[in-house]
């Protein structure tokens, strides 16, 4: 029986397709924004710009601007006008591609999941040894792309989960003390610093050659003054009820197994004053395996994975979280109200 004549092998031959098409729309989006083309056509505005003035326009090859247009406008992400031959933005992509404070904002996502594939190159020698893969985390675009990845995450939380929160955002307000781990570059902390000038905000980095990014990234913000950045390990943390709100945004899952996040959390749970707020953001996965199949945001959760375990990082659910915050002892443990789908933010807080 040919592919044409069995329906269920001509379906399962288009999911192949299917597959390949996003592949490749990845692709194009990710060279319209690092080139600068998709910026050129949303300056132009609705009424939009053919090909030779779009390629006049930024000094580019024209047929290297037509095949690119063509294709853009081929995967819906640009829309075009017949009668001129011009090209515009498809209805919002000006902010899902281009706004970093758009808390839907994919730009970023796509330019940063097309540099990973190195990795997945990688992975079938990472088969057969078991090793991890060292990634080029420490590139200065590397970074960049992470921090415009999760800039919406810091004001998702101070804007949006606070407020769920009873009184802690009065308390960082009126001077309460907040400790970020797993800070990274610092971004996170000059968005707390400057959302809580009274508040006495602290970071804590594993990787030592990232704290001395973050303390560049303070200085550049002029908040060196009033943001202290540390070097070391959420497992050996051994602070006594000193802080108000302690976030963790993507850095749960960095360090280690089960075991170690059980022993992070407890940690935490001691760092936290009585009454004291944990925020623990971490990304979607599924506590099935054939939930992976639901929607979009979970399918990229799978992908996602074969990429963090060659950064040898663990995953964890929302069902293995919830349990692991409760058997810490945390109460009021619940799920956040965010508009963010690739992230699951849990809510804890130490008893009175």
């Amino acid at each position: 029986m040919s592919l044409y004549q069995d329906t269920n092998k001509q379906a399962q031959w288009y999911k192949l397709i299917y597959s390949i098409l996003g592949n490749q729309s990845t692709w194009v989006a990710a060279i319209g924004l690092t080139t600068g083309l998709f910026q050129a056509i949303a300056d132009v505005g609705p009424e939009g710009i053919n090909e030779p003035a779009l390629a006049e326009k930024l000094g580019f090859a024209p047929r290297y601007v037509q095949v690119w247009c063509q294709a853009a406008y081929a995967f819906y992400l640009l829309d075009r006008e017949e009668q001129t031959d011009s090209y515009r933005l498809a209805p919002h992509m000006d902010t899902l591609l281009l706004d970093l404070e758009e808390p839907l904002a994919m730009g970023n996502h796509i330019q940063f999941f097309s540099t990973l594939c190195k990795d997945f190159m990688a992975f079938p020698e990472c088969l057969q040894t078991g090793e991890s893969l060292q990634s080029e985390v420490h590139e200065p675009t590397h970074l960049e792309l992470v921090k415009n990845m999760t800039k919406t995450d810091f004001k998702m939380i101070t804007d949006i989960v606070l407020p769920q929160t009873g009184g802690t955002l009065e308390k960082l307000k009126q001077g309460g003390a907040l400790l970020d781990i797993g800070t990274g570059a610092g971004f996170a902390l000059v968005h707390y610093a400057k959302r809580f000038p009274k508040a006495q905000i602290v970071g804590l980095e594993f990787n030592e050659f990232i704290v001395e990014i973050a303390k560049r990234t303070i200085a550049e913000a002029d908040l060196a003054e009033r943001i202290k950045i540390q070097h070391g390990d959420a497992n050996r943390l051994c602070y006594q009820n000193i802080y108000d709100l302690i976030t963790m945004n993507l850095t749960l899952h960095e360090t280690g197994g089960p075991s170690e996040y059980q022993n992070v959390l407890q940690r935490v749970y001691q760092a936290l004053k009585p009454k004291g707020v944990a925020v623990i953001s971490e990304f979607p996965c599924p506590d099935s395996v054939r939930d992976y199949r639901k929607n979009p945001v979970l399918q990229m959760m799978a992908a996602m994975q074969i990429h963090e375990t060659m950064a040898n990082n663990g995953m964890i659910t929302k069902k293995e979280l919830t349990k692991l915050l409760k058997e810490t002892g945390f109460k009021n443990v619940r799920v956040a109200h965010q508009p963010i789908p690739a992230r699951l933010v849990m809510l804890a807080e130490k008893k009175g």
